[in-house]
């Protein structure tokens, strides 16, 4: 989940060069991933990038992966800071896969740098400023060696100091002397927020602590992590996953420059695929408390015919009978014009942003409302596409 969350960023701030090639992701990827690893192992400490980036940005996703590690080790999941082997020895193996998993996310198959395509033909490296082709003695490629050491260094550092602020201020300065939950949660939050969104992704609230607070199903399959512990079976919504019915309308569209962001007269196809309306099914499958996978599907209509075909991941929290949510999709978006002596049509990579909320009718039935954003894109242009959508949605 943590890997989809990170890639989802950078298909969205670098949508231009996902599709560079064709309109399409991962084009030549074999050829493009060689010769990205060719111009990395060539590039020097840093890629040029903003130094927050580098030496605050990374050593947060270290500590982050460190702690999903340390989730997932029953025999040191309960372990804090004490100066003891059986802690380092745990610190250490997290900081390993912390390793493991920054080396992939800046190098490896499913790296940043494969999916922004650093150092291919498609985009050779730069100068300073920014210009192709590099004519200086300093290139950027993107993806720096300090990646490599700053994001396990860093995150072990940040990792060890969340963990002493838990264990001296958190434990012993507050809960020590309180039982307000409220200020205990909220003193666990501010002080360890690395941990707070590695709880999240896990299923669990951000403040939990499973050495303190003991063990907490995160499984959407126990119905104490969506209801009251006391309420009858009966009464409680289904937390397995839910089918979206409704009807969904698009606007305007709206086209774009890639890399320069000024607008620009729309394609024929794309002006006409604005204030279309149709049907949208969607279906969600929940994993864990705050998570699940989507598998959404939608055609509109009017000046042209367009089908959406989108899959990604959806997160959001229940609140009494209110439940919003935010969701991150791709897939392919199909054009198809009809109306005219030659046979229009174009199939294109897409990203769809979206927020929305469900509010619960009956026990099994809610009605969702629901606004997305849908970019599609091809080297020479962006489309972008607000899509509001509305129907009942069924639990299961």
């Amino acid at each position: 989940m943590f890997l989809v969350i990170e890639q989802a960023w950078v298909v969205h701030t670098d949508f231009n060069w996902v599709v560079i090639e064709n309109g399409i992701p991962f084009n030549h990827y074999w050829r493009d991933y060689t010769q990205s690893m060719s111009s990395w192992w060539r590039a020097g400490w840093s890629a040029g990038e903003d130094p927050l980036y580098n030496y605050v940005g990374h050593p947060i996703q270290g500590a982050l992966t460190s702690y999903i590690e340390i989730q997932n080790d029953p025999k040191n999941e309960r372990l804090e800071f004490a100066n003891t082997k059986a802690y380092w020895l745990s610190r250490l193996k997290a900081t390993i896969w912390n390793t493991v998993y920054s080396t992939q996310w800046s190098i490896g198959p499913l790296s940043e740098m494969t999916v922004e395509k650093y150092g291919a033909k498609a985009r050779p490296p730069w100068n300073a400023n920014g210009s192709f082709p590099c004519d200086t003695k300093t290139c950027y490629s993107g993806v720096g060696k300090v990646n490599l050491v700053m994001t396990p260094v860093g995150g072990l550092g940040w990792m060890l100091t969340e963990d002493i602020l838990d264990k001296k201020i958190a434990e012993q300065l507050v809960e020590k002397h309180t039982s307000n939950r409220f200020l205990i949660d909220s003193v666990r939050c501010a002080l360890n927020p690395i941990r707070g969104g590695a709880n999240i992704l896990h299923g669990h609230h951000p403040w939990y602590r499973v050495s303190r607070d003991g063990q907490e199903m995160p499984l959407v399959s126990q119905k104490t992590t969506t209801s009251p512990a006391d309420a009858p079976p009966e009464s409680q919504p289904p937390t397995h996953g839910d089918v979206l019915l409704g009807y969904t309308h698009t606007g305007p569209s709206h086209c774009e420059q890639p890399f320069s962001g000024a607008t620009l007269v729309c394609d024929p196809v794309s002006t006409k695929a604005s204030k279309l309306a149709g049907w949208n099914v969607a279906v969600e499958k929940k994993y864990l408390r705050y998570f699940g996978v989507v598998a959404d599907f939608s055609g509109q209509y009017g000046g042209i015919s367009q089908n959406n075909f989108l899959f990604g991941a959806r997160g959001g929290a229940s609140i009494e009978r209110v439940h919003p949510f935010a969701q991150v999709l791709f897939g392919a978006v199909h054009v198809h014009q009809t109306g005219s002596p030659t046979l229009n049509s174009e199939t294109s990579f897409a990203e769809d942003l979206g927020v929305g909320a469900d509010f619960r009718l009956l026990r099994r039935l809610s009605w969702r409302n629901q606004v997305d954003e849908i970019k599609t894109g091809a080297p020479n242009f962006e489309r972008r596409n607000l899509r509001l959508s509305s129907g009942v949605a069924i639990g299961f």
